[in-house]
């Protein structure tokens, strides 16, 4: 298994890098360069992108070395991900060395078996890279491979940059890399890098949409304690943030902004169920909210551009002048957008996800406990669940009184106790019975979904009026899609009501 963590130099400050006294005095031996032309294979259909892998055969000098990698997961900046290699005499693959270390079972495995495959591939693009190789040990005892590599991507007459720096884990705490990249961000301007270079080289040869990520579906060890289900909670919502970020700097799919911020809503929602036992630092926690806001405005300008007004203008009078208002609304969101993907690139960002990263794989919340507080820590995690679930729900039923009569304001708080709910839920669910999780979480869905959908249309509400103030010319547009947003918001009573009811009647998963 593989544990990097990669990072993309702003500048050409390679010599820089590798001359910090931070650097030097941490190595082991004396620093090495090599070139490395590396060419990646594939069937012209690219089955091994498919099946999110990448092979490659890596010329250092007279030797050759296959690879065969898969995508892994990406925790933060530190990317997991399996590989094969095995020495080959010359720049082609060698199948059969490959069938060894892959089961017949896997998908991959039943790829290379394929009796025609080795006449289907062919090199699909090259990466040619000067490397600089160090050895270190960092102040812990961590072993780590250093390497800055400078070079170019190339397929066909395509080509693209490249200026990273991979850390590789070789021995310690992958905590520790997090920790030791902050101090190298000090000193050289650098950013999370969101991209392999087989990443870099298909997107030369295909037309590849960024792919919004959802939150995988969490598995708890019901035996685990409070502390390790809090972990395993948070780095989900790490990997769902971190998956999301390269849709969000380089795509256009709304989807990836929504996603990107769900992740971070299910980290914040985490840390405020967990807070009892354990502290978040306070400046992190600010951060985490600095990026949610950065991202609101563009998650908010896109579904009122790709969803509320095209259902409030199907059908509507020319005279309205609904593409005039879908076109401003289009424009606002692209500005919003970009800067969401700024704020994703910038040096606060990758300092928040490295920084966080730390955090996490270093428990440092451990510090400064007393016996009763570490105590806890230690507990049961299914008791832990089972009380944050009966909390939660009193705190919505309190809330929620009188739902469908509600004025905006209070209903605004019954969906946010609505929606830590669903997101407790949501995380303890593999600790309870699979049947009654299933029924309490159907029905606390629909309510959030419903009480969602109508904060999108306060939200729709506001944004219009705004547009309509700032330009005369689209009150007659704007006011049409407000009437449409008043009616549906006044048909949807009666359903909000019976919803509520629904909720009420169902049993916590005890």
């Amino acid at each position: 298994m593989e544990r990097e963590l990669k990072l993309e130099l702003l500048q050409d400050q390679a010599e820089g890098l590798i001359g910090l006294p931070l650097v030097s005095s941490c190595c082991v031996e004396p620093p090495h360069e090599d070139r490395l032309v590396s060419t990646y294979f594939d069937t012209s259909d690219l089955a091994f992108r498919r099946m999110h892998a990448s092979l490659r055969v890596r010329q250092a000098g007279e030797h050759y070395v296959q690879t065969l990698k898969t995508w892994g997961t990406q925790h933060g900046a530190l990317y997991e991900r399996e590989e094969f290699e095995s020495a080959v005499p010359g720049n082609a693959p060698d199948l059969g060395a490959l069938r060894d270390k892959l089961p017949e079972g896997t998908a991959l495995g039943t790829l290379l078996r394929e009796g025609d495959l080795a006449e289907r591939l062919k090199p699909i693009f090259i990466t040619d890279v000067r490397r600089t190789v160090l050895l270190l040990r960092l102040p812990q005892g961590d072993e780590v491979e250093l390497a800055v590599d400078r070079g170019v991507v190339r397929a066909n007459d395509a080509t693209e940059p490249i200026r990273e720096l991979e850390m590789e884990i070789q021995t310690g705490e992958p905590a520790h890399l997090s920790a030791f990249a902050l101090r190298l961000l000090d000193a050289v301007p650098m950013r999370l890098s969101r991209a392999s270079k087989g990443d870099r080289g298909y997107a030369l040869v295909a037309d590849e949409a960024n792919e919004a990520l959802r939150a995988e579906p969490l598995r708890l060890a019901e035996a685990g304690s409070a502390e390790a289900v809090f972990q395993c909670i948070a780095e989900s919502c790490l990997a769902q943030i971190s998956g999301n970020e390269r849709g969000v700097v380089n795509g256009s799919n709304p989807e990836s902004v929504h996603q990107m911020r769900v992740g971070l809503r299910r980290l914040r929602s985490a840390l405020d169920i967990f807070e009892p036992l354990l502290a978040c630092p306070p400046a992190l926690q600010s951060d985490l909210k600095w990026i949610a806001d950065e991202l609101g405005p563009a998650r908010d300008w896109e579904v009122l551009a790709n969803t509320t007004l095209r259902d409030a203008f199907d059908g509507a009078p020319e005279d309205v002048g609904a593409g005039a208002v879908l076109a401003a609304a289009k424009a606002v969101a692209a500005d919003a957008r970009q800067r969401a993907a700024q704020a994703v690139n910038s040096d606060r960002y990758t300092r928040l996800i490295l920084t966080l990263s730390h955090w996490l794989g270093s428990a440092d919340w451990r510090h400064g406990l007393d016996e009763a507080q570490r105590a806890a820590l230690t507990g049961p995690a299914r008791d832990f669940a089972l009380a944050t679930l009966r909390k939660r729900q009193r705190r919505l039923l309190k809330r929620g009184r009188g739902m469908a009569k509600l004025d905006e304001q209070r209903r605004h708080r019954a969906r946010i106790a609505a929606k830590k709910l669903r997101y407790a839920t949501e995380f303890f669910e593999s600790l309870f019975a699979a049947n009654k999780v299933r029924r309490y979480r159907r029905q606390l869905s629909r309510l959030q979904d419903d009480l969602g959908w109508r904060n999108d249309m306060a939200v729709a509400e506001g944004l219009l009026l705004r547009l309509a103030t700032e330009r005369q010319q689209l009150a007659i547009g704007c006011g049409y899609a407000r009437g449409y947003i008043a009616r549906a918001v006044s048909v949807d009573r009666q359903p909000l009501r019976c919803l509520w009811k629904q909720f009420k009647a169902a049993r916590l998963p005890a």
